[in-house]
């Protein structure tokens, strides 16, 4: 029965598209994380991210409130 329905099944191809392009995506990103941190310089200014939006609040403030 269930033969019958997967072999005039249209979506079949559908999750081996997505798969192959989540595969395709995930190797991407891997590929960029290897090549691209390699610089010391690029992973300490993602590092402070985080923190940049504080420092540039707190100087904003100080400057309006004098």
């Amino acid at each position: 029965m269930f033969q019958e329905f997967y072999k005039t099944s249209e979506w079949l191809t559908l999750p081996q598209i997505t798969l192959i392009f989540f595969f395709l995506f995930f190797l991407a990103v891997l590929a960029w994380v290897v090549f691209r941190m390699r610089d010391k310089r690029e992973v300490d200014r993602l590092s402070s991210l985080p923190f940049q939006s504080d420092r540039e609040d707190a100087t904003h403030q100080e400057s309006i409130h004098g």
